[in-house]
């Protein structure tokens, strides 16, 4: 029963880790109904950025934790406004081959940034794990899920009632009606 127990905890994390990873490829494509095959590359650039910071820089973790946060919506910006948004009205395949060449392009100034060695971040949270009866639990696991609840529950509360987040809805609904009504896209 415990090892029972122990599985269903360990899945309910990564389900949670998995959650998020869904959530960041539902925003993408309702908003522009392609697939970006460049997100994972962008989550890894955010990793590295962030794991130099607190290792070499010496920066507290939640200090450079939101300083990449930055930097990755920068650089997400940026590659919107220089390789996505000029293709706008263009086939959706050209768009998805775009996406993927990024992706490869984004790879390669990884390995060639931060070379092809596996990294460990530091311990940030405590190590030591928590026992409830035979089952143990680790405290980065009770993190994870906390972290992707707050994050799913913030989206949900600004899709829902900010005017930002019901425009965005609107547009993923229906672009073309969205844009007649003046919303931006």
């Amino acid at each position: 029963m415990e090892s029972v127990l122990q599985s269903l905890i360990s899945g309910i994390v990564v389900g949670s880790i998995y959650a998020l990873i869904a959530l960041g490829f539902v925003l993408i494509y309702k908003s522009t109904a392609v697939i970006n095959f460049a997100q994972g590359e962008l989550l890894m650039f955010g990793a590295y950025l962030c794991l130099t910071l607190v290792v070499a820089f010496k920066i507290p973790f939640w200090v450079a934790f939101f300083t990449t946060l930055i930097a990755a919506a920068l650089l997400g910006l940026l590659l919107e406004r220089l390789f996505l948004r000029p293709m706008i009205g263009e086939p959706a395949i050209s768009i998805i081959m775009l996406t993927i060449g990024l992706a490869s392009l984004l790879q390669g100034m990884i390995h060639v940034t931060w070379g092809s060695e596996t990294m460990v971040y530091p311990a940030i949270f405590p190590t030591e794990p928590l026992r409830f009866g035979g089952i143990v639990v680790s405290q980065v696991y009770l993190y994870s899920v906390f972290f992707a609840v707050l994050c799913l529950v913030l989206f949900n509360l600004f899709f829902r009632y900010s005017s930002s987040g019901i425009a965005m809805r609107a547009v993923a609904n229906d672009q073309q009606a969205a844009q007649s009504m003046g919303i931006s896209i």
